[in-house]
């Protein structure tokens, strides 16, 4: 039997206000599906930005999802390169096709 992982930044959140993580989680969930765009489409963007910010929890959460849906890869890995050279360094874009890797080995 293998030991769950780290908490996600949202759970934890919850773990200090049950009431904060609920609101936080709302206003994700109205700016996913707030205007045209189709919710892989926001998912791949919240990588990018990620990767950017080094959310490390948060990214794999998010291509966790995106693999569950049955993205391909290749998408997530395109979703981190487009920020090279515009946002991130070629370290931090590293570091995100890294946690692509590792989030396919954590159960999904």
């Amino acid at each position: 039997m293998s030991e769950p992982g780290p908490l996600t930044p949202l759970d934890y959140l919850k773990q200090i206000s049950s009431e904060t993580g609920e609101a936080f989680q709302a206003l994700r969930k109205a700016v996913m599906t707030a205007g045209p765009l189709d919710a892989h489409t926001c998912e791949l963007i919240a990588l990018g930005a990620l990767v950017t910010s080094g959310g490390e929890q948060s990214f794999k959460t998010h291509a966790r999802r995106l693999l569950r849906a049955g993205v391909p890869v290749a998408s997530l890995q395109q979703a981190v390169l487009v920020t090279l050279g515009a946002s991130t360094t070629l370290n931090q874009a590293l570091n995100g096709l890294r946690w692509i890797e590792q989030a396919q080995q954590e159960p999904r």
